[in-house]
């Protein structure tokens, strides 16, 4: 039996506590210092709420199921609507071990379907992990490293040998309550600097400057987002294609230049916290060094600009790439928190599936 789920994000839990008490007639099935959680018949709702947030207001919608099945019932419903789904599994949060997936809605609205487990005693077990190990990564910040001799890497994924590592920022990014790339959509307000994410591939043209473009729109200031070439041509300018397929789709263009690299690689370039690759030629290159360590993922799609099809064809093939892209973005700026940390940013932009 399926039971509706509604998150909150408050400014004061002992107020919302007592308020939601007395609206229910009904005391908490749990509260925590951070959270409390409602467990009603009449109607069938797991309501909770958390001081976790960055601003009030709702934070996720879903539905809480009782076993396997009825899960693999909604992932199903959800795959059947075509919309950007993340499967997580097996993970914890809200004092919960829990099995999961995500969906986002055309509003941007993240829904989430579980089945509960097990109780845990903290909010998630990998930040609980992270706080223990506090002192350790104070040390870490504190020492120069250089990696061993012979260290290998693989394209884009590793520093090169012998070069010095400086620690990522670690600043954990909130679930957004909407996400919407049409203008005039409302920002959802984040005092804490931008998640960089650059995007590559290999003339900067296409692919990585549609990413640009959508997660700026997207992002509502919590990412920012840039994109550069591993060998763009002389005099290399974004494809007009690219660009009218932005513009129909209602996203800014403006600023938008084809460039190399290696301009984010010079002293005083921003440190980027996640670098993506969207070409699979840009994946197999040698990368140059980048300062911060970031993170790296690779989702590869195909060149909307190759073939000879005429201008029509290449234009829908443009339309198909953003929304392609942009159905994996939805899923990125949707992600709770803690799959934003840079302990764990790596694995969660690798395992963003493609639609």
């Amino acid at each position: 039996m399926k039971r509706f789920h509604v998150h909150l994000h408050v400014a004061d839990l002992g107020q919302s506590v007592a308020f939601y008490s007395k609206l229910f007639g009904a005391q908490p099935a749990r509260v925590e210092a951070d959270y409390a959680k409602w467990m009603l018949d009449d109607p069938r709702v797991n309501f909770a709420i958390s001081t976790r947030g960055s601003a009030p207001g709702v934070d996720h919608l879903g539905f809480q199921v009782d076993d396997a099945s009825e899960l693999a019932d909604l992932k199903a419903r959800a795959q059947s609507a075509d919309m950007a789904l993340l499967d997580e599994g097996a993970t914890t949060c809200c004092y919960a071990r829990s099995e999961k997936h995500w969906v986002t809605d055309p509003q941007g609205v993240a829904w989430e379907h579980f089945h509960t487990l097990g109780n845990i005693p903290v909010f998630n077990e990998a930040a609980a992990q992270r706080q223990a190990t506090a002192a350790d990564r104070a040390g870490y910040r504190r020492r120069r490293f250089v990696l061993p001799h012979g260290h290998t890497r693989s394209a884009c994924s590793r520093a090169r040998p012998g070069r010095m590592l400086r620690p990522r920022r670690i600043h954990p990014h909130p679930l957004p309550t909407a996400v919407a790339a049409e203008p005039g959509a409302r920002p959802v307000t984040d005092t804490r600097p931008p998640l960089n994410v650059l995007f590559l591939c290999t003339h900067n043209s296409a692919r990585s400057i549609l990413a640009e473009a959508l997660l700026n729109a997207m992002g509502h200031g919590r990412f920012k987002a840039y994109s550069a070439g591993s060998s763009p041509r002389d005099n290399q300018q974004p494809h007009p294609l690219g660009l009218q397929a932005l513009a129909q789709a209602g996203i800014s263009t403006a600023g938008l230049r084809s460039k190399s690299w290696d301009e984010f690689a010079a002293p005083g370039a921003p440190h980027m916290d996640l670098i993506i690759t969207v070409c699979d030629n840009a994946a197999g290159e040698v990368c140059p060094f980048w300062p911060g360590h970031p993170a790296t993922a690779h989702w590869g799609y195909a060149d909307p600009s190759a073939g000879d099809g005429s201008d029509a064809d290449k234009a829908e093939a443009f339309r198909k790439t953003l929304h392609a892209i942009k159905q994996r973005l939805e899923l990125l700026v949707n992600l709770p928190a803690d799959k934003l940390a840079a302990t764990v940013l790596q694995a969660t932009a690798r395992n963003l599936p493609a639609q």
